[in-house]
């Protein structure tokens, strides 16, 4: 199988290397790739003054212009964001109404059920409300639908079996807003029902425009409702149910000062893992979470940092996104949800250390489960011919539907296009989609919904249910009705400078100061710097597989090295090598021996702290062979 891989990870980077070079306007197209050189609408002398005025370098002055950061106010508001930027709770429509609500629900001890969504958002979302609620003295209980059986969302017979156990009032989180029947149901049922979402509302499309609509809850809480005052419309579940818990210890009268860090760490968690932008109040709230982490009194959540060996002090926003995010995920792509909403309810820290490390365990399950399922699809996409569609919709049988969004996350970045994967044998397939930028996936799918059963989600990333009768022509339709071209849609590399790899080297301050840009994420992607014709003298290979690679380039400024590290660009500069000179110069750049071969880079800025020594380090984003104009 490892052969196999390696067979078709270089059939890839040949396939993604066919394009003939093109420039335009600062647009470089190179091997399905776009670099664009970020414009600054800023002039020489109004940055000189902004370095003067910031106390900082002409460097460092132009990069924040680039970003957009050209007012001292602005500046500061950046760097040291304050929770105080935190928008009202007041302001989202109907929060008021659902909070009043909850606390009659409570002081009437009414039974109280929290339907949650199996992922990371929807966990935290969940914990957060079961911790509220139960401080206040609720009856409440969680639900979170079992992904292989039930699926995503609101469903039927889930409604009915709470109904029939004596719930009261529902509240959804994270889903509902899609859940037009089983809303229905819960209110013919006697019901109250309490939706608060951060999805797309749905619409239909009609002659005269888009028809939204809104299931029949007695609150719907949802920012993206067209209506919602709300200032800032990119927030997920968690942070709804932060600033629910804000506004539910108001009106109970409850300490907010004494418990909204453990609240505000859930959300922070939320906000990373479901990728909303790191702008706003978004930002402020996950780098005070990151600042203070240590101060979390979750007994779960420090579990789940121990066990996967981080330090709470030198956490970031990586750490929440690609190794706390997915062991959360874990649990409900491969078992229940349960495990990961217990752990973070639990007061007992045996048991936390016990239930972490079920999901550090489930989580390795998944990553192999998850290579597995990339090397099949791409198998599939290469044999079935599909490698040119504009959209890309693959149904792999035998895939777990658990890790479909995963898988198609990975070949939306192999193959640059809008990904849509679908697992299982049944009559009703299941799956999810990931999109490029430009192309709205939610959309894409209205156009289509009387082929789907089932169907919810954004821009981005969606999920859906389809016979699998109709997966044939919605493959035939998402295509034809794309309007994008090959070109549209290919990823773009915006670099924010070009800089000297042999000044970056050298400057600490800057590097510090792209530390403090953190957190880094959507909306906020750390800095990259670009550097063209660097002589590459050697490589070294690292790591237990040998495909991390050390570069060492001829210094321009003085006699010696520059070093930069990539960590996954092995196989496609190994494919450039050997097409430019064979395996012979393959070898000789192992040795250290002279070749003829220059490379242009994209790179970020990086300090690295080995044995308590702190260096600046260059991680290389993206390469080509560097080619004379």
């Amino acid at each position: 199988m490892k052969g196999f891989r390696c067979a078709l990870r270089r059939k890839l980077c040949q396939y993604k290397m066919k394009k003939t070079p093109e420039t335009k306007k600062g647009l470089c197209i190179l091997g399905k790739k776009k670099w664009f050189l970020r414009g600054c609408r800023v002039e020489a002398p109004e940055i000189s003054q902004l370095a003067k005025d910031c106390g900082l370098s002409m460097t460092a002055a132009r990069l924040l212009a680039v970003r957009g950061l050209v007012e001292r106010k602005d500046i500061d508001e950046y760097f040291e964001p304050s929770l105080s930027t935190l928008h009202s709770p007041e302001l989202l429509k109907n929060l008021n109404l659902a909070c009043e609500l909850l606390l009659q629900a409570v002081q009437q001890k009414q039974q109280i059920a929290v339907f949650g969504d199996y992922d990371a958002d929807g966990i935290t979302s969940t914990s957060i409300m079961m911790l509220v609620l139960q401080r206040m003295g609720g009856k409440v209980r969680y639900y979170i639908p079992r992904r292989d059986s039930e699926g995503y969302g609101l469903n039927s017979a889930a409604v009915q079996k709470l109904a029939d156990e004596g719930v009261e009032l529902l509240l959804t989180l994270d889903n509902g807003i899609a859940a037009f029947e089983q809303v229905k149901l819960a209110k013919d049922l006697g019901l109250t029902v309490i939706v608060a979402d951060h999805h797309e509302v749905p619409f239909e499309i009609s002659p005269t425009g888009s028809v939204y609509k809104l299931p029949p809850a007695d609150a719907v809480i949802d920012p993206k409702q067209r209506d919602c005052q709300y200032p800032y419309k990119s927030i997920c579940a968690g942070m709804l149910a932060y600033k629910m818990a804000e506004r539910l210890y108001e009106l109970a009268g409850l300490n907010w000062q004494q418990d909204f860090f453990e609240y505000l760490v859930f959300a922070a968690i939320a906000t990373v893992c479901d990728i909303m932008d790191l702008a706003d109040e978004n930002r402020a709230l996950v780098k005070f979470a990151l600042q203070h982490l240590t101060e979390t009194p979750n007994l779960g959540l420090r579990a789940l940092l121990e066990v996967n060996g981080l330090n709470p002090e030198q956490v970031s926003s990586y750490h929440i996104g690609f190794v706390l995010g997915p062991c959360i995920n874990a649990s409900g792509r491969l078992q229940t949800a349960d495990i990961a909403v217990n752990l973070f309810l639990s007061s007992n820290y045996a048991e936390a250390q016990h239930l972490a490390t079920q999901l550090v365990e489930l989580n390795k399950q998944r990553k192999q489960l998850s290579s597995e399922g990339v090397d099949k699809v791409c198998l599939s996409i290469e044999s079935e011919g599909l490698a040119d569609d504009k959209v890309i919709l693959v149904h792999q049988p035998d895939l777990p539907e658990s890790v479909a969004g995963i898988v198609a996350g990975r070949i939306k970045e192999i193959y640059d296009r809008p990904t849509f994967i679908l697992a299982g044998e049944q009559e009703l397939v299941k799956g999810s989609g990931r999109s490029v930028d430009g192309y709205n996936m939610f959309n894409a799918l209205v156009e289509c919904n009387e082929l789907l059963e089932m169907y919810g989600g954004h821009y981005m990333a969606t999920g859906l249910t389809i016979k699998r009768q109709n997966v044939a022509e919605l493959r035939r339709r998402l295509n034809a009705n794309c309007q994008l071209s090959v070109e549209d849609m290919l990823p773009i590399t915006y670099i924010d400078m070009a800089y000297p790899v042999e000044r970056a080297l050298a400057g600490m301050s800057f590097a510090q100061l792209i530390a403090d840009m953190a957190p880094f994420g959507h909306g906020n992607q750390a800095p990259l710097f670009g550097d063209r014709d660097l002589e590459v003298r050697r490589i070294q290979l690292l790591g237990d597989e040998k495909n991390i690679i050390r570069f060492y380039f001829a210094d321009r400024f003085r006699q010696g090295l520059s070093t930069a590290i990539s960590f996954r660009k092995k196989a496609e500069f190994e494919q450039m090598v050997l097409e430019q000179g064979g395996e012979a110069m393959w070898q000789r750049l192992l040795r250290g021996l002279p070749v003829n071969l220059s490379v242009d880079i994209v790179y970020s800025i990086e300090i690295n702290e080995f044995h308590n020594t702190k260096s600046v380090q260059l991680q290389i984003k993206d390469l080509r062979l560097h080619q004379s104009r």
